[in-house]
């Protein structure tokens, strides 16, 4: 069962406000405890001064990634005794209603005992829409709000630590299938969540379109952990570039800000994957000799 005294709860900070900080008020009453791990290079404990007791403030010193960051706060809730912990941005928040929704039809899920991951569904852009279905298998959904169990963190180990920041969400949900456990979102629960900055243009002056801007440093980590999440999964080469083709699409289509950088950023993030991909080829053969010198 998921309740209160079996949940924590992990937000990761990175330079924080006052108003990142009030998000964990919409949670903190409905979680055992609370793991905030700060990957920002100045301490900022102070904005957790009038917060309860159940929160533990984790400093790294540095921005690590957030693949480092999620580890170190799951770990440290896991060996706390949590059996669900609810990964949370520092810009996300929830009603109410809506958490306790998330909580119960988590509960009501036929197949709980077979789920590392449940998601509620993301609202981003402030647009809600209703689903038929409750429930959804997802081949990945995003970090943030995600239910994440005890056996399926203990089945993967963890985040990968060199992903950083982008696709880190993507490549735990696909391990946690790999390891024949279920990714489930829960369509009507609804969390507020920012991802990057909203712009809206008129493309050739007709066609109005939303979309989700970035820096040209993100699309560099977007690009190099696609196609190294091909090499690694390569049951999901099509889910992955169909999202790589889109991400090059919109850049090329919309981008009015600094597309010649995000192109730029790009095609690094293209050259320094096939690097990683031989890194782990590498490691992969001297794993498969040690084998057989040990046998």
């Amino acid at each position: 069962m998921i309740e209160r005294e079996n949940i924590y709860a992990v937000v990761v900070w990175y330079h924080p406000t006052a108003a990142m900080r009030a998000n964990i008020d919409s949670y903190i009453g409905h979680v055992r405890h609370v793991v905030i791990v700060d990957n920002s290079e100045e301490n900022n404990e102070a904005l957790t001064h009038d917060l309860p007791a159940n929160c533990t403030y984790l400093p790294m010193g540095m921005n690590k990634g957030i693949a480092s960051a999620l580890n170190k706060g799951c770990r440290a809730a896991f060996q706390q005794g949590a059996q669900w912990v609810l990964t949370m941005d520092q810009d996300s928040c929830w009603e109410e209603e809506q958490l306790k929704t998330y909580f119960r039809l988590a509960n009501a899920y036929p197949a709980i005992g077979q789920t590392g991951v449940f998601s509620p569904r993301q609202d981003y852009i402030s647009h809600f829409r209703e689903y038929e279905q409750v429930y959804e298998e997802k081949i990945a959904v995003m970090t943030s709000g995600c239910l994440l169990s005890r056996e399926g963190f203990a089945a993967t180990g963890g985040f990968r630590d060199e992903l950083f920041i982008d696709e880190v969400d993507n490549e735990y949900c696909m391990h946690i299938r790999r390891k024949g456990m279920k990714v489930v979102v829960i369509n009507h629960a609804f969390l507020a969540h920012e991802l990057g900055e909203l712009r809206t243009i008129r493309f050739m002056g007709i066609w109005k379109k939303e979309y989700i801007d970035h820096a040209p440093f993100r699309f560099y980590y977007m690009t190099r952990n696609i196609l190294y999440l091909n090499y690694l999964y390569p049951e999901y080469r099509r889910f992955n570039t169909k999202r790589l083709h889109k991400m090059l699409k919109r850049i090329v289509l919309y981008d009015r800000q600094h597309k010649f950088a995000a192109l730029r950023a790009c095609w690094r993030g293209r050259c320094d994957a096939r690097k990683m991909i031989v890194e782990e080829k590498k490691h992969h053969r001297s794993e498969e000799k040690g084998l057989q010198v040990g046998a």
